[in-house]
């Protein structure tokens, strides 16, 4: 009788594993196969924003050179020249000392200068931005008086 018993037995014993309660770890999803949230900027979920501009001790190579405006001869003489370097900007009656740069894209800058001109100091930040391939340079200004921004064309 023994032998009839067993193996009735064992898909009655099966079945009744199955259905029992069992541990709560076997209804947990497994943290390899958890899917992260993803934020509509493509961050990763973890509520953090949109990475900031970095920050940069000199003005990046594709700024910098001799510019004019769009429709200036590119002469020393011209008052819309300005010579860009890594750490200096030189302007038609004042000149400016980097005191940071943050690179916000490959075409978009912002520049903090410490100024001097005609006897004065004074601080001031430009947002510097190029389009055309990088043949034209746009200045607008940061936290001050407002002017209609500038383009600006590479002197060769």
């Amino acid at each position: 009788m023994n032998r009839i018993l067993f193996p009735a037995a064992l898909p009655l014993a099966v079945l009744l594993a199955a259905c029992s309660g069992g541990s709560d770890d076997a209804a947990a999803p497994d943290p390899a196969e958890t899917m992260m949230p993803v934020e509509p900027d493509g961050g990763i979920g973890d509520g953090a924003g949109p990475p900031g501009p970095v920050v940069a001790e000199t003005i990046p190579a594709a700024f910098r050179g001799v510019w004019d405006y769009v429709e200036g001869s590119c002469d020393p003489a011209s008052e819309m020249r300005v010579e860009i370097g890594p750490e200096t900007m030189q302007f038609y009656e004042s000149h400016g000392d980097v005191t940071g740069v943050e690179v916000g894209s490959p075409q978009d800058i912002v520049v903090s200068l410490a100024m001097e001109g005609e006897g004065e100091t004074w601080d001031m930040a430009r947002k510097f931005t190029l389009t055309d391939g990088g043949r034209t340079l746009t200045s607008t200004p940061v936290g001050e008086e407002q002017f209609e921004p500038m383009p600006l064309k590479k002197c060769e």
